[in-house]
């Protein structure tokens, strides 16, 4: 018995042992270097096992604080993610239909000209606009305002048409994916944050993860910078209020954080397995369009699209579940190759640039994998 044991702890030990970190480092600086950020930061997680968390360059210029693993970032769309996961929840519980009607959820907001389902809004195939140049106002003083609730912070666009009839097009919309936060808090009956706390954040031993609330004191907060190409100069991002879009982008958290909530989902802790495939699955019809651009360019073809998820393929074949995100000065991105149960985050602290984080977390996976 002791035998089996030391033997078991020792097979454990293999994927983090194994790992170059050098070159692994020298990827992550790399990617700083093409995202002129100060810094940038990753974790991988292996089965449970957190065999690699490290960052290069700093987390703040001004007081020279360097960067890491357990750095806290604005997570921007890579929040959707954490939300999906807290919906499917509710309907496991049957509290929540995927293809009810939003206005089941959210009976304020304003009926348009054909009906919008939860599942749309998740596959972002709702109608329901994006952001718009201008529409915070002169000084863009709504994004400094602090909203209190969903249905308040939608008004500025819930009375909107439709750019299309739901489920015609594919358009990306972080404003449609906020309207999930009333959907959840009527199905749960809690706020939000307490919900996704205690089923999500909690559950997954996400300790540093929360709404971005400008008043709160966060430990090991990065702070986040914009990079000019014209200039080479490197400013303080503006410190925008996000409670306008808690699920569209407002959650902030650490790569730490994210490698483990990617492993709790895997090791069934979060979701049952029939929720997980129907959250996985792509949703789309293969004939899809994207919504045309005003400009008449060509639209990017839409992404194999799941439940808020986008399901990637890597350089070697290998399939994973993905979501990136920016905001406030960051770039993040989170892969999970849910099949192998290796999850990778990555973050950097400035927005300008042109760094490849999808690239970047492929070829981090790939030096895990490469040893399993």
């Amino acid at each position: 018995m002791r035998w089996c044991t030391l033997l078991c702890l020792c097979l454990a030990a293999l994927p983090a042992a194994a790992l170059d970190t050098s070159a692994l480092q020298a990827q992550l600086e790399t990617l700083r270097a093409a995202a002129h950020a100060p810094g940038a930061s990753a974790a991988i997680m292996v089965k449970g096992e957190l065999v690699y968390s490290a960052g290069v360059g700093l987390a703040d210029v001004e007081n020279q604080v360097p960067m890491t693993g357990a750095s806290v970032h604005n997570i921007g769309s890579v929040s959707k993610v954490l939300a999906v996961v807290g919906l499917m929840q509710l309907v496991e519980q049957d509290k929540l239909k995927l293809d009810a009607q939003i206005q089941a959820y959210a009976p304020w907001f304003p009926r348009k000209q054909a009906p919008i389902t939860v599942r749309q809004i998740l596959t972002h195939t709702s109608g329901i606009r994006h952001y718009k140049d201008g529409e915070f106002g002169e000084g863009d003083v709504l994004m400094y305002r602090q909203w209190n609730d969903i249905q308040a912070a939608s008004q500025r666009w819930k009375d909107d048409p439709l750019l299309f009839d739901p489920g015609r097009y594919w358009n990306y919309s972080s404003y449609a994916t906020n309207l999930l936060q009333a959907a959840m808090e009527q199905a749960s009956g809690r706020p939000l944050e307490d919900y996704l706390r205690a089923q999500v954040w909690q559950p997954a031993g996400m300790t540093s993860t929360q709404f971005d609330i400008p008043a709160r004191i966060v430990p090991r907060r990065a702070h986040a910078y914009e990079y000019d190409k014209a200039t080479g100069a490197l400013t303080n991002t503006p410190q925008e209020n996000v409670s306008y879009k808690f699920v569209g982008g407002g959650v902030i958290a650490s790569d730490e954080d994210m490698v483990r909530f990617g492993h709790a989902l895997n090791a069934g802790k979060l979701l049952g397995k029939r929720a997980i495939a129907e959250m996985y699955r792509p949703q789309l019809k293969p004939d899809i369009e994207a919504f045309p651009n005003p400009d008449g360019s060509p639209a990017r073809k839409p992404p194999v699209q799941a439940l808020i998820w986008r399901v990637q393929t890597d350089g070697a074949g290998r399939r994973y579940m993905a979501h990136s995100g920016s905001v406030k000065g960051t770039y993040s991105y989170l892969a999970n190759y849910d099949q192998q149960d290796v999850v990778v985050a990555l973050h950097v602290n400035a927005q300008g640039g042109e760094p490849d984080l999808k690239g970047t977390a492929e070829a981090l996976a790939a030096s895990v994998l490469a040893g399993l």
